[in-house]
């Protein structure tokens, strides 16, 4: 099995266990308490609002080979290349509005700041940062991967069950159709760097055994493990 291939296998099976469990059908379904939606919107923004400077890291540790779309990925995040030229935690700061969360604005930006805080200060599990610029590519593309797929199922899920208008799940509809270039181009810059940085197909494979060693999805959105979050690459 090819490299691409195996991350491929991988991201599909944690998109089919986030689509089959508990919690995701019940959002789907409707049988998800007004706390239950509220509480998955609340942690999809804390997941996402710093996605630019996750962005940042992995555009200054890229291969020649994926700068570039690293950086334009970087700067559609930013708005700076966007099409509607709006910066993507912008979006998500609209979908809290628009789900009457407001309130908690503070409190989710507090939350994702440190969330990258400690990416900086935790200890690291890897040896340099070869292993953990593919362990943090490993998970951004792994979401790209999943919001293609999925985005739309929820922006309309979110619609219907939530009462929630279209105006303000667009950071749902725009991940569901720019994500399908960004996975793609993902798969591509996951293969790049394990070129440029020399790693082998079972070194490489490991990695993402270990950053995806649980269902990232479910544990990011739904909260479903005990612990806290534990950013790609620090000590468990």
């Amino acid at each position: 099995m090819s490299l691409r291939s195996a991350i491929e296998s991988l991201f599909s099976r944690h998109v089919a266990e986030l689509t089959s469990s508990p919690q995701f059908q019940a959002l789907e379904s409707g049988e998800a308490s007004r706390e239950q939606y509220d509480r998955f919107i609340a942690n999809v923004v804390r997941a996402h609002l710093k996605s630019p400077q996750i962005v940042a890291f992995l555009f200054a540790l890229a291969p020649p080979r994926s700068a570039a779309d690293l950086a334009h990925n970087m700067l559609e995040e930013m708005g700076i290349e966007d099409e509607a030229g709006v910066a993507h935690p912008a979006l998500l700061e609209d979908l809290v509005a628009g789900a009457g969360l407001g309130s908690r604005l503070a409190e989710l930006h507090a939350a994702a700041e440190d969330d990258l805080r400690r990416v900086v200060v935790d200890p690291l599990l890897y040896g340099s940062l070869r292993e953990v610029g593919l362990a943090a590519l490993c998970e951004v593309v792994a979401f790209e991967f999943m919001l293609s797929r999925l985005a739309g199922r929820i922006a309309r899920a979110l619609s219907a069950h939530r009462g929630l208008p279209p105006r303000c799940l667009e950071w749902f509809f725009h991940h569901s159709e720019v994500d399908l270039r960004h996975a793609e181009q993902g798969l591509d810059s996951i293969e790049a760097y394990a070129r440029y940085y020399e790693f082998t197909e079972e070194d490489a494979v490991t990695i993402f055994e270990a950053t995806l060693r649980e269902n990232v999805f479910v544990r990011r959105y739904f909260g479903a493990a005990v612990r806290e979050p534990t950013p790609a690459g620090a000590e468990a």
